[in-house]
């Protein structure tokens, strides 16, 4: 009944005007880039030459992409999806009816959430196959597999933004600050990313940050290991367990 249950909430989800509008957003966020990389910004290309010792166009497209585009939508994209989480149910007493079905309170967040996080899967690797097709053609020396790779390990982190934004919405249960604190913890967490590539000495602290592991193939586009996408990874599926855990564990207190 679950896995019914999860298929079930997956297409209601795809026929809201928000998953649409998420929809759109990275569709806009794809036909541009090939625009942006033919030619980016002048400030933005002379500080990733500085940054990166580098004028592969290749490999700063995939800087601008992933961090202009993909790191700022997937925080946007966490609390559209997410935001909400129980809370609608709760406001229309449609929760108290959910829950007396076969599935507990915790089951129910975390079936919600994962379904949240599918739907995320789909729009995430929908973009990077559009924007592949389209950078492919325009872009000198693209590098699809180092492209590929860094969209495999940066998925997890965009299901973090999902399961984060889910988590602050069991804890907070009021929609407008839920996704509040959301937004701007995640975009906080976009913007001190990349600060162990521009400052190497806060490295360490940086790998307290889930979306710095998201984006750390970007460090090792010259001797790619399997080690460098297997070890992001896991961290970040520790990082999405621990917050589904909070979320399921606040969702069994929660007063319907």
């Amino acid at each position: 009944m679950k896995a019914r249950f999860l298929w079930l909430d997956m297409r209601a989800t795809f026929g809201e005007r928000k998953t649409w509008l998420a929809a759109g957003m990275l569709a806009y966020a794809a036909l541009a880039m090939p625009v942006i990389a033919a030619k980016p910004p002048e400030h933005v290309l002379s500080a990733l030459k500085g940054w990166f010792s580098t004028s592969d166009p290749s490999i700063l497209f995939l800087f601008i992409w992933t961090d202009l585009a993909m790191n700022k939508s997937i925080s946007v994209l966490g609390v559209v999806l997410a935001g909400s989480l129980l809370i609608r149910e709760k406001e229309t007493g449609q929760l108290a009816v959910l829950l007396s079905k076969p599935m507990s309170p915790a089951s129910y967040f975390l079936a919600r959430t994962l379904s949240a996080c599918a739907v995320m899967a789909v729009l995430y690797i929908g973009a990077h196959l559009l924007t592949a097709l389209l950078v492919a053609r325009s872009l000198p020396g693209f590098r699809a597999g180092i492209f590929f790779a860094s969209m495999t390990v940066h998925l997890f982190a965009a299901f973090f933004a999902v399961c984060f934004s889910a988590l602050m919405s069991v804890l907070i249960q009021k929609r407008a600050l839920a996704a509040l604190v959301s937004l701007v913890v995640l975009s906080l967490l976009v913007g001190l990313a990349f600060i162990g590539f521009y400052n190497p000495a806060w490295s360490g602290l940086s790998s307290f940050n889930p979306l710095t592991h998201g984006i750390s193939v970007l460090g090792h586009v010259d001797d790619l290991r399997p080690v460098h996408l297997l070890a992001p990874i896991a961290i970040l599926l520790g990082f999405n367990a621990a917050v589904l855990a909070l979320g399921a564990l606040r969702a069994r207190h929660l007063e319907v």
